[in-house]
This record gives C-alpha cells, sequence and structure tokens, in this order.
C-alpha cells in the first residue's frame, strides 16, 4: 500500500495542472456540501429556539391543589360545568322523521341531568389529601431522572426577611427568591450589568445576590455604580454582584423589593428545606404537553395517591400559567383552561411538527444540488484517471510483464483515485468552513458544524473516488501486457 502511495504522488506531480483542476473539482463539491449542511442544521436550530421562544416549553409545578373536584383540569372536561360533555344531544335528533322536536327536548334534559348526576356523584367520591406532600430535592431528583423530554430542571423558594438596620438603606424588609444554575437560562434573563452566580456561588449557596434595575434603585437610590453594594440580612452580608432586565423578572411582588439568591442560601434565611415550585423546561414545544402528563403520572405514584384522592400538587405549563381567571366569567375561564391541552396539541406541536418538516425538505434540495457539484467532481477525477491510463499504457505492461498482478494494478489506480478525492475533499472542508464563517458573521445567517458532518463529507469525498475511479482502474487491470509493453 505504501508503494502505490508512493506512485499515486509521483503520478499527480507529473500532471500538476491537471491534478489541480480535479482537485478544484472535488473540492467544491464537497464545500457545497459542508455548506449545505452547516445552513441546513443551523436553520433547524434557529427554528428550534424561535419556537421554543413562542411556545410553552416550561412547566411549573406547585404543592398543593385547592381547586373543588369538578374544576380539576385534565384537558378533559368542557364548559359544561366541569364533566366531560357526554350529555351532548346529537345533531340527528332534530332531523325531520327522526324524532320531534319535543321528544329531542327531554332526551336532552334528560341527558343533562343524568351528565350533572354522574359530575356530582363523582365529586363526592374524590378525596383531597391533607396536608399535601411538600416538594423536595427527592422531586427534584425525579423529574430530571425519570421523564423522557425533560432539559432541566429548577427549584425555588421565596419568603420575606428582615433587613438589619445596620445595611444603611431605609426598607427593614425585603422579599427574596432562591434560584438555582438553571433558572436564569429558563427565564431569559438578559444582564445589564454584572454577572449571574458561577456554578461554585450556587452550591456553597454564596451571599451573592441579582436584581432588577428598578429594585437597585430602590435600595441603593443615588449610587452610580451599585454593583458591589452590600445590605445585611438576618446576620448574612450579602452583595450584589448583577442587574437583570426588568422584563425578565417577576412583578408580582410591588410593595416589598425581590431579589434573588442562590437557593442554598435561601433555604438557610428562610430556614425552611421544601420548594415553593420546581421548574421544568422541556426539549421542545413539540413535547410539552407529553411531558406534563407523564409528570402527572410519575407524582402521583411517587406520592402513592390512589385512584380515589386528587393530586395533591398542581401542574401548570406556560400556556395555563399566562392565562389568568382574575375579573373573568368563571364558566368561561373553566371552558378556556380545560381545551389548553388541546390547543397545545393541535397548534404548538402541529406548528413545529410543520417547520421541522419545511427544514428538512429545504435541506434535501439544497443537499441534491451539493450533490450534483459532488458528481461532477467525481467525473473530473474519472477524466484524469483515464488520461493517466492512456499516458501510462507502457508503464503499466511493464509493471505486469515483471509479475505484477491485475490486481496490483487494479489497486494502484483505486489508491490515485481516492488519494485525489481524498486531497479534494480536504481542501473542500477548509472552503466549506470558511464559507460559513463568512455567512455566519458576514450575512448573520443561523449556521452550524458538526464533527459527524465533517467526516461524512470526507468519506463521501473518497467514496466518490472509488466510485468513479473503479472503471479507470479495472481498464487498466484487464490490458493485455504484451499489447501494453509495444504502445508508444
Amino acid at each position: 500500500m505504501n508503494t502505490n502511495l508512493r506512485i499515486a504522488l509521483k503520478s499527480l506531480r507529473q500532471s500538476p495542472m491537471q491534478a489541480l483542476l480535479t482537485l478544484l473539482g472535488m473540492s467544491v463539491g464537497v464545500a457545497m456540501v459542508v455548506v449545505v449542511s452547516g445552513l441546513g442544521l443551523g436553520a433547524q436550530q434557529r427554528i428550534e429556539d424561535q419556537i421554543e421562544s413562542a411556545g410553552p416549553t416550561r412547566i411549573i409545578l406547585r404543592p398543593g391543589n385547592f381547586r373543588p373536584a369538578a374544576m380539576e383540569m385534565s384537558g378533559q372536561q368542557d364548559s359544561g360545568g366541569g364533566e366531560p360533555g357526554e350529555g351532548a344531544v346529537a345533531m340527528n335528533l332534530l332531523e325531520p322523521g327522526v324524532v320531534s322536536a319535543k321528544q329531542a327536548t327531554v332526551a336532552k334534559d334528560i341527558a343533562v341531568a343524568d351528565a350533572r348526576r354522574r359530575a356530582i356523584a363523582a365529586a363526592e367520591e374524590k378525596v383531597h389529601r391533607t396536608p399535601p406532600t411538600l416538594l423536595d430535592n427527592a422531586h427534584v431528583a425525579l423529574l430530571g431522572a425519570s421523564i423522557e423530554g425533560v432539559r432541566a430542571v429548577a427549584a425555588t423558594v421565596r419568603g420575606n426577611v428582615s433587613v438589619d438596620p445596620a445595611s444603611g438603606i431605609v426598607l427593614r424588609s425585603l422579599r427574596i427568591e432562591g434560584i438555582g444554575p438553571a433558572l436564569p437560562e429558563m427565564r431569559s434573563w438578559t444582564l445589564t450589568a454584572g454577572r449571574l452566580p458561577d456554578p461554585d456561588e450556587y452550591s456553597a449557596g454564596a451571599a451573592v445576590m441579582v436584581a432588577t434595575g428598578d429594585v437597585v434603585r430602590r435600595l441603593w437610590p443615588g449610587e452610580a455604580e451599585p454593583i458591589g453594594s452590600s445590605l445585611t440580612l438576618k446576620g448574612r452580608t450579602v452583595q450584589l454582584i448583577g442587574i437583570i432586565a426588568a422584563k425578565d423578572a417577576d412583578q408580582s411582588s410591588v410593595a416589598v423589593p425581590l431579589v434573588y439568591v442562590p437557593l442554598a442560601l435561601a433555604g438557610t434565611l428562610l430556614e425552611r428545606t421544601d420548594y415553593d415550585s420546581i421548574t421544568v423546561r422541556t426539549a421542545s414545544v413539540g413535547v410539552t404537553t407529553a411531558v406534563a402528563s407523564a409528570m402527572r403520572d410519575q407524582l402521583r405514584a411517587f406520592h402513592k395517591l390512589p385512584a380515589n384522592t386528587l393530586d395533591d400538587f398542581r401542574i401548570e405549563t406556560q400556556s395555563v400559567s399566562a392565562m389568568p381567571g382574575m375579573g373573568s366569567d368563571p364558566r368561561l375561564m373553566r371552558a378556556v383552561h380545560s381545551n389548553v391541552v388541546e390547543f397545545e396539541q393541535a397548534s404548538w406541536e402541529e406548528m413545529a411538527k410543520s417547520l421541522r418538516q419545511a427544514n428538512r425538505t429545504f435541506t434535501v434540495l439544497l443537499a441534491a444540488a451539493a450533490g450534483v457539484s459532488l458528481v461532477v467532481g467525481g467525473i473530473g477525477v474519472m477524466n484524469i484517471m483515464l488520461v493517466s491510463v492512456t499516458a501510462r499504457t507502457r508503464e503499466i505492461g511493464l509493471r505486469m510483464a515483471v509479475g505484477a498482478r491485475a490486481g496490483d494494478v487494479m489497486v494502484q489506480f483505486l489508491v490515485e483515485a481516492v488519494v485525489l478525492a481524498a486531497m479534494g475533499g480536504a481542501i473542500g472542508l477548509l472552503l466549506g468552513t470558511l464559507g460559513l464563517g463568512v455567512v455566519h458573521y458576514g450575512l448573520h445567517w443561523g449556521t452550524a458544524l458538526s464533527p459527524t458532518m465533517l467526516l461524512l463529507a470526507l468519506m463521501m469525498a473518497a467514496g466518490t473516488g472509488v466510485a468513479f475511479g473503479y472503471g479507470p482502474a479495472r481498464r487498466a487491470a484487464l490490458l493485455d501486457p504484451v499489447v501494453a509493453v509495444r504502445s508508444e
């Protein structure tokens, strides 16, 4: 093989212009494959990001469940009082010749009454667990390890703490929320100054905090550089290390300023080991509904709830959380909330599926165009190999005359074709990577590179060399040694 490789390199040096043109054709084909694959993968990632930013990928778990039995929203209820819509009357009952309008009215009244009776009976049979199971680290581990489609899990705890007079601020009470490392990314926080806690500070419960600009101005009015300022909470000096945009923060606490501290520090200050909520981030919009359903099943089994016991927890997706019922007709809100699951499945999941399918179609079309370029490069390899066989007929005859077999000659020319294609592939990888860089930084398009894609492109180039070099190599191997030696 080393001899064949040396002969192949020597042959390419003997006709540098032909080799250069062939390398150019192959490299352009491979570069097209790299660019198209990078653009397709980048577009897919950008689509996923846009879907996630627009759609519900967060699920919030809270302890306790204070809804009446008839208002349990598992996605199966409608606006008919909380029970499944089994009391409806078929439309064909009112058609002429089927049944009279009076009989239809009686049947409708009987059906509605029967459905109402069953709903009330079901409500009486269902019981609440009191007190509900508190959320703790075991729940975080359960949700993060046993449910497919979960990207990240983060617990939170919130409460008021007293501010020591030595802090030098007017406020005597402050609201803190303990956060974990995954929560800022879940909530898409934007830093305007400073930094977020690092992993070591999260794990150690370091005395650091993050707040919005409005809260910082209330705590330290008139300070031009508040980063590094500190206050004392229950004897712990907590330092401000970052400021986030106001739009990213929870504005539910207006009277008492809210700051964010590591979860371990919040547990110490509030003297609590349980959590107020656990936020789950799903892998994509398309699996949010399935993850929420799996969470409910896992939690019921984990809490050992009998069939006649209602959930002692609440699971809310972003869609539900974004639709508060304050000031609305309860019947309207019940109808809206109860159809959220179907809305997510029919809207977000279908939208995500359609966009992914469109992106795949677009990528396949571009890949076909790139494949044509690769074929053109392969034709160039075949051309130079045919020319090489014709020009080196006497050399082939001499090799076969001194004992070389047909297989040896065939391997020699196949190695030359593969070397030529591989060199073109390597140049194509470089050109393709540079092209993606120009597109990304010059046109600001979404691009992505993966080692698998680069390796596949190089293998495609080598495979093209084998496919298009086989014909010329076989032609050289089948030459008659006598005729080949006598040729000029």
